[in-house]
């Protein structure tokens, strides 16, 4: 392109880049969320806990997609410059600024309930409740059953004394 501008996007690439390994952090953020719930129901801790856990885990998926929206309104961008080669500069900051409004306008809440993270950590805690309920279950079954058994084997005892 003679006598055109020439963009280098390295500096951009670089920031994609870094802008990865932050999902990486938000996806261990949610792997620890996960772990600690799971530890609340096994250890029958209360109910709200475990509810805040969830809390914690939509807004995870919430910065999971606002990333997504951002790196793809950047990636859009670069691919748009690269293939139009506009004469003169454009405002790239203002490119990407409304292609993410155009992004996140879209966004429905129900949607973070969606996230492949999310759906997991639900998933556990239900086989974990599932678990510690039948785990209580055969508890009560054993102590019940001890129970009636030292009950029969104190009323043998009253009655063999007297």
């Amino acid at each position: 392109m003679p006598g055109g501008s020439v963009i280098s996007f390295n500096c951009v690439d670089s920031s994609l880049s870094s802008l990865k390994n932050c999902q990486s952090y938000i996806n261990t953020g949610m792997d620890i969320a996960t772990n600690v719930a799971l530890d609340l129901v096994e250890n029958r801790n209360d109910v709200e806990e475990v509810n805040r856990m969830e809390s914690v885990m939509l807004e995870y998926a919430a910065m999971d997609r606002e990333l997504n929206h951002y790196m793809q309104a950047v990636e859009a961008t670069v691919h748009q410059i690269k293939r139009d080669k506009p004469e003169n500069i454009p405002d790239l900051k203002d490119l990407v600024k409304k292609k993410f409004t155009a992004l996140e306008s879209k966004n429905d809440d129900s949607d973070l309930k969606r996230n492949e993270k999310y759906i997991h950590f639900m998933e556990q805690l239900k086989r974990m409740r599932k678990q510690c309920k039948s785990s209580f279950f055969k508890i009560m079954v054993s102590w019940k059953y001890n129970m009636v058994l030292y009950t029969y084997i104190i009323c043998w005892f009253i009655t063999k004394m007297f």
